[in-house]
């Protein structure tokens, strides 16, 4: 494309810009400039046997063009008062059609008519009234009927309807892919949104677990080493080393996790999610902090997927760690992890006091709730309360078939709760 025509586009760009910006500059000088081709035509009109203009003929055209500068915003009621205004003229035979005023009034009705129906029937009968009134005497002069005058007006008018509609149509074609945009925008926000809602619940849910649990054989070890220190000081400086040991593998885990919340590229993965493999380790751990704890497993192992071990690794974390804090200091633990063919199912039982008991009905306290709502991410069920014969357990079975299926509803699932408030 030529430089000349580039900056042709580029001026009428700026230009219906500009005229988007100030439509009532825009309708102020379209009624002006209408107003002075009537004023024109009026004075410039050379057939001998029509009317001299006068005074009533300039108020009647005045009237008219100024009514246009409201062309957008009453349409029809423009074009109504511009038909009665020409009607006077026509039949006074001032030998003008008043074709600037008459045609400015129906393109702005066909353009902004708010109803369509009501619009294209105003058209229709201001057209009729118009033709039928020029058909009285300026169609029929002394020299017989003008076919020509009267097939230009009917193409005129047509014509100015037809440009009307096919501004409205693009500009409600504009409107529509405006707000289809509008709304799928708003959407992808509102999306967002609840990702962010439901990983802010997600990390919530593993910082807690991670800190509840490390900061629990923490502060186990620490007392434990407090009070053996000068008898048994080898047994103390054992403990002291888990309670390092914990604590450099809680700091790992909260750097991975702010990491995810700093969007950092480089470390948000400095340690592997948890899951049933490191289960021993938890056991050890809880057995190293003074808890006895048994591991049981029942089944075929086999690899299942890594948000049902997640899920599996924290349950069993957050467990020992509510019998640490709840079960007193004799309590011990039991985990069992059962491989099914369809489910995961795990347990976790203990002899202590289970302080924690009155929790388990009322949905307090965040360990437990953090479990449930685990559990309920992949459709599986959840139970925990005291046991009859003293103590506590946690009954999980989360299923393994049809993951297809299963990553389907924990998708819907999260969707659910991201639109829940927190």
């Amino acid at each position: 494309m030529s430089a000349p025509a580039e900056r042709m586009i580029h001026a009428t760009q700026r230009g219906q810009r500009w005229a988007r910006e100030r439509p009532v500059i825009v309708d102020i000088g379209v009624a002006v400039l209408a107003t002075v081709i009537g004023l024109s035509e009026l004075a410039a009109d050379d057939i001998t046997d029509t009317r001299d203009p006068d005074l009533l003929a300039v108020v009647l055209i005045l009237a008219a063009g100024t009514s246009l500068v409201w062309r957008r915003v009453a349409p029809l009621t423009v074009l109504a008062t511009v038909t009665l205004m020409a009607v006077p003229v026509y039949l006074r035979d001032y030998g003008t059609f008043l074709t600037g005023l008459g045609l400015t009034a129906i393109y702005s009705a066909a353009a902004h008519g708010r109803n369509r129906r009501q619009t294209w029937l105003a058209i229709v009968a201001a057209v009729g009234v118009l033709f039928a009134a020029a058909n009285v005497t300026l169609m029929d002069n002394g020299e017989g009927y003008s076919y020509a005058n009267a097939i230009n007006m009917i193409v005129f008018c047509t014509s100015a309807a037809a440009a009307g509609g096919i501004v409205r149509n693009r500009h409600e074609i504009f409107v529509s892919a405006q707000t289809r945009a509008e709304h799928a925008e708003a959407t992808r926000l509102a999306e967002a949104e609840r990702a962010v809602a439901r990983e802010r619940l997600r990390i919530a849910r593993d910082m807690h677990d991670v800190v509840a649990h490390s900061m629990s054989v923490m502060a186990v070890q620490a007392a434990a080493a407090q009070e053996i220190t000068r008898t048994q000081p080898d047994r103390a400086i054992l403990a002291m080393q888990t309670v390092e040991r914990t604590g450099r593998q809680a700091l790992n885990e909260m750097r991975r996790m702010l990491g995810v919340l700093r969007g950092d590229d480089a470390d948000t993965a400095l340690t592997p999610q948890p899951t049933l493999a490191n289960i021993a380790d938890t056991v050890a751990q809880s057995n190293e902090a003074g808890l006895t704890t048994a591991l049981e497993v029942t089944g075929e192992r086999r690899e299942l997927p890594p948000g049902i071990e997640v899920a599996a690794f924290r349950i069993v974390q957050e467990a020992l760690t509510n019998v640490r804090k709840h079960g007193g200091s004799t309590a011990s633990a039991t985990v069992r992890l059962d491989y099914g063919p369809i489910s995961l199912g795990v347990e976790i039982i203990d002899d202590g006091a289970g302080a924690v008991s009155s929790l388990s009905r009322t949905g307090g306290g965040n360990g437990l709730i953090g479990m449930r709502e685990r559990v309920e991410i992949y459709n599986g069920d959840f139970d925990a309360g005291p046991r009859p014969g003293g103590g506590f357990a946690v009954h999980v079975q989360l299923p393994t078939a049809g993951d297809d299926e299963t990553q389907s509803s924990v998708a819907s699932a999260e969707t659910r709760r991201g639109d829940e408030p927190q």
